[in-house]
């Protein structure tokens, strides 16, 4: 089964965008080659729903982690070799020698460049492949007994073979004779190039396994471990935001004894910044990659949902308040799919009055708790809380406080136990001196 998400809870979580600075992609994107970056993207967008595959991700990015290596090669060197064998010559040995000798005439006669392009792509393919080899030789050592030991092995074997060996040969002359030119030129772009095309995709594998597990040392991110979904839990100790500095780290563990946690706290607690951090963790978790935490246990879900930041829809004539039900209503169906999934609710409701938005919370609440998964629902109506609390044995409440210095409330963003009616709206509002603003000169 495929680990299932949509496009509203990509935007929550600020997850994806090549291009913006402080986007989750962004923090892990540091690849050397654009099928790197590819690779990466494709593995943002496909989170892995089982166990297995997840752990087994998991360990070859600690494989590399404890490595510290690099890809002995820049961008530009790889664009250029990249370049020259996409570029296939024919398969029929006549042909390819009939292609190259009339590029080497047009470059002695009218000096024309086809030739010395493909020279210089031939020997930077063949510079970069022997790098590679001394690169993967120690790999292969390493890598024993862990799951990147097999492809190691594998690409090992490939840039030892015999026709390959002796292309590195040619790495000791000063300048590689037109003879083997149109040899090896045919052995990469037309008898091994299928192969080569394979090792190119090898390599971004590879760039995007260095730059992953760098990503993770240098921020001090843990590597969460994946358990069974039957087990029902996921269990995170210090987890906090990955692109906010100095972020405060929280506990929190979810199990199918208790699937629902109800958080309350005043605007400014720490509410939404809480929640995505949570739904970060446990989205980097089922990549398989290291996530902003000191430890996470977590059974696998079939996939995730938030609902933080729904916008009205003027074109389709929606209002906020029912922009959020049908938001409520697309994650009802796939909870009623016997999917199990983490959903994720800040302030069910918020669009419409107090007395409909408690009822709204209650209920909505009372039914995602009979169902399977993981649950967090976020209010400020505290009354909510306290009917569920009296009610529903499937809750556990926890709230961010604020903590009032003088007039001023401040904020320590670590949750406690039970419920807050902590409500400052007023007091900032007075802190802010707007209405003297608005009284002024009347």
């Amino acid at each position: 089964m495929e680990f299932v998400t949509d496009k509203q809870t990509l935007v929550d979580l600020n997850l994806l965008g090549r291009y913006k600075n402080n986007s989750i992609f962004s923090l892990y994107n540091h690849t050397v080659t654009v099928g790197g970056n590819r690779l990466l993207e494709k593995m943002f967008n496909n989170p892995l729903a089982d166990s297995l595959a997840i752990n087994t991700r998991k360990d070859i990015f600690l494989f590399f982690k404890d490595l510290d290596i690099s890809l002995p090669f820049d961008a530009k060197e790889f664009e250029t070799v990249e370049n020259y064998l996409r570029n296939m010559e024919s398969k029929n040995r006549f042909i390819a020698a009939l292609n190259i000798s009339k590029a080497k005439v047009l470059n002695i006669i009218v000096k024309e460049k086809d030739y010395a392009v493909l020279y210089e792509g031939l020997k930077k393919s063949i510079e970069l492949l022997s790098k590679l080899r001394d690169l993967i030789g120690k790999l292969s050592c390493s890598a024993e007994g862990t799951p990147y030991e097999p492809k190691a092995k594998e690409i090992e074997k490939f840039l030892n073979s015999d026709l390959l060996s002796q292309s590195y040969l040619l790495l000791k002359e000063d300048d590689i004779n037109f003879k083997n030119v149109f040899r090896f030129d045919y052995v990469y772009r037309g008898y091994l190039n299928d192969l080569l095309n394979k090792l190119l995709s090898d390599i971004y594998e590879l760039d995007v396994y260095i730059t992953v597990s760098k990503v993770g040392k240098e921020n001090n991110f843990i590597y969460a471990q994946a358990i069974e979904k039957d087990q029902k839990i996921i269990d995170i100790r210090d987890v906090y935001h990955p692109c906010v500095p100095n972020a405060i780290g929280n506990d929190i563990k979810i199990d199918g004894e208790k699937n629902v946690f109800f958080l309350t706290g005043a605007n400014m607690a720490g509410k939404s910044t809480f929640m995505k951090s949570f739904s970060i963790a446990c989205y980097l978790a089922h990549m398989g990659f290291p996530v902003a935490a000191k430890q996470m246990t977590f059974s696998a879900h079939d996939g995730i949902y938030t609902s933080i930041n729904v916008p009205d829809n003027l074109a389709m004539g929606y209002s906020h308040f029912y922009a959020e039900v049908l938001r409520v209503k697309h994650v009802a169906e796939e909870v009623a799919s016997d999917k199990q999934l983490i959903v994720i609710f800040d302030e069910l409701f918020k669009g419409t009055n107090v007395k409909d938005a408690y009822d709204g919370t209650v209920s909505i609440v009372e039914a995602f708790s009979k169902r399977k998964g993981t649950f967090i629902i976020s209010t400020h109506i505290m009354e909510a809380g306290e009917t569920l609390k009296e009610t529903n044995n499937k809750l556990f409440f926890k709230y961010l406080p604020t903590v009032m210095k003088g007039s001023v409330p401040t904020y320590p963003y670590k949750l406690k136990d039970g419920i807050t009616d902590d409500r400052h709206g007023m007091i900032i509002i007075q802190n802010e001196k707007i209405l003297d603003i608005i009284n002024l000169n009347v």
